[in-house]
Parts: structure tokens; C-alpha cells; sequence
């Protein structure tokens, strides 16, 4: 008995099996299956998602690149040191400065602090070296006093310095701080026998 031309065979139903195309490429047939919709949801909803995500984060001001976002936070760091330094130049000056040298707690802080970032130059016994001038010598270059070290602390050498060996001291505000800078010379003061002591 022949067919008729005019029906088709109907397509299997997916619950009969996996339904192939009737093509043939290279001896492999493809599946002619759909995408499940739950699949289907979760990739249109991700191309809505990135071209909102897109038009929001280029074409408006309301969220930050990674660039703006880190230099606000640098901003803000800056801000927080300058109070810091602020704050602290308040309340220091030479008196405060004697009295935390003979603070047992705020010198051995200070030491540590010494012997991170000091001792490269002015040597373990604070006697100097090549690069860095005694700090227990008879004076100290540029002036007597706690402050005067202080100052030379977080500013560096003066502009107008010639230097040690042809070396000047950097300035530390911004490694260091005010708190540490103050008591590492703290430490110092406790240490050098030449230190003004006068108020």
C-alpha cells in the first residue's frame, strides 16, 4: 500500500527520545531539541542585565570606575593623615617629647620603629654610617632639640642641606606618620646624651 504524498509523518514527541535532525554533517546528526526555559530566562535575563550594567556604568556618573574608586580612597587616606599630623602637632612639643623619652613603652615602640626603618643608615648603636649622620655625636646638625628632630623626621633635609656624604634624609611623614616619627624620636632622645633638655 502506498502513501500518500500529501501527509507527513509527524514528528516524534520528545517523550519518545531525543529527536533528530534529518541532516547528516560530516556522519553527525544534531539534536533537534529545545532549550529548556528556565535556560532561556537566565540568558536573556543576563543580556538585559549587561546592556542596563553598560548604559548605567558609562553613560551616567552614578557608580565609580576602579580608577575613580581608588583615588577616592586615596583621598580620603590623605585626608586622614593630615588630621592625623594636625592633631598631633597640637599637643607635641619639646616638654611632651622629653617626657615620652623616659616613657619606657613609647621608647621600646620607637626602637622598633628605629630598627625597621633607621638602622639601614644611621647603624644599630645610632652612631652613623656612610649614609646616615651619629645621632649620639656631639650635636645634631639641624638643631638641639626634640622638635627640631621631629621636624627633620617627617620633612627630610632641608632644601638648602648639603647632606651627609652627599646623602640627605627623605622625608618619612608619609611612611612613618606623626605617632611613629614622634616616637622613634622619642627613642632617639632617649639615647643621645647631647639632646637640649632645656624648656
Amino acid at each position: 500500500m502506498s502513501q500518500d504524498p500529501n501527509t507527513t509523518t509527524p514528528k516524534p514527541s520528545v517523550k519518545d527520545g531525543p529527536v533528530l535532525r534529518d541532516h547528516v554533517f560530516d556522519g553527525i546528526q544534531e539534536f533537534d531539541q529545545k532549550l529548556p526555559n528556565w535556560w532561556l530566562f537566565t540568558f536573556y535575563i543576563a543580556i538585559v542585565f549587561f546592556v542596563g550594567y553598560w548604559v548605567v556604568y558609562y553613560s551616567t556618573d552614578s557608580m565609580q570606575t576602579p580608577t575613580q574608586n581608588i583615588d577616592a580612597k586615596m583621598a580620603a587616606i590623605e585626608g586622614k593623615k593630615k588630621q592625623e599630623l594636625v592633631a598631633m602637632m597640637d599637643k607635641l612639643d619639646d616638654t611632651v617629647l622629653l617626657e615620652w623619652s623616659t616613657n619606657q613603652s613609647i621608647t621600646d615602640e620607637g626602637k622598633a620603629v628605629y630598627e625597621q626603618y633607621c638602622i639601614a643608615c644611621h647603624s644599630p648603636g645610632l652612631n652613623g654610617g656612610v649614609i646616615g649622620r651619629s645621632l649620639i655625636d656631639e650635636h645634631w646638625e639641624y638643631g638641639g632639640k626634640p622638635m627640631d628632630l621631629f621636624h627633620l623626621v617627617l620633612n627630610g633635609s632641608p632644601s638648602d642641606a648639603k647632606g651627609f656624604n652627599g646623602q640627605k634624609m627623605q622625608a618619612w611623614k608619609d611612611v612613618l606618620g606623626p605617632e611613629k616619627s614622634a616616637k622613634v624620636v622619642a627613642y632617639v632622645a632617649s639615647k643621645a646624651p647631647h639632646v637640649d633638655k632645656t624648656k
